[in-house]
C-alpha cells in the first residue's frame, strides 16, 4: 500500500491551527483599533487646534467690537435719558404741578363729574 502525501489533522492539531489563527485575528485587530485610535488622537488635537485658531483669529476681534458697540450704546442712552428725556419729564411734572394748583385755585378739579 502506498501512504497518502497528505495526513489528516489530528484533533488536537486541528484545535492548535484555530488557536493560533484566532491569537493572529486579535493581534491584528487590535492593532487595526490602536492605530485607529492614535490617528482618531491626531484628528482631534488638529481639530482643536483649528477651532483655538478660529476663537483667537475670528471669534476674539468679534467679541471686543461687541463689547464697545455696547458700551456705545450705553453711553447714547445714557446722554439721551439725560439731554432729551430727563428735561421733557421735569417740564412735564411742572405742567402737572402748575395744572394741579390751577384747578384747586379755581375749583376746578380737572375730572368729569361722576354719575352717583
Amino acid at each position: 500500500m502506498e501512504t497518502p502525501l497528505v495526513t489528516l489533522l489530528s484533533l488536537q492539531d486541528a484545535r492548535d491551527i484555530i488557536i493560533i489563527a484566532a491569537g493572529s485575528l486579535t493581534i491584528l485587530v487590535l492593532l487595526a483599533v490602536f492605530i485607529f485610535t492614535v490617528v482618531l488622537g491626531i484628528a482631534a488635537r488638529a481639530l482643536l487646534g483649528a477651532v483655538r485658531s478660529l476663537l483667537r483669529d475670528e471669534v476674539s476681534p468679534l467679541l471686543r467690537d461687541v463689547h464697545q458697540t455696547v458700551r456705545r450704546i450705553r453711553g447714547t442712552a445714557t446722554f439721551i435719558s439725560e439731554m432729551a428725556v430727563t428735561p421733557v419729564i421735569r417740564v412735564y411734572g411742572i405742567y402737572a404741578g402748575a395744572r394741579r394748583v390751577v384747578g384747586v385755585l379755581s375749583g376746578i378739579t380737572g375730572r368729569r363729574n361722576r354719575r352717583s
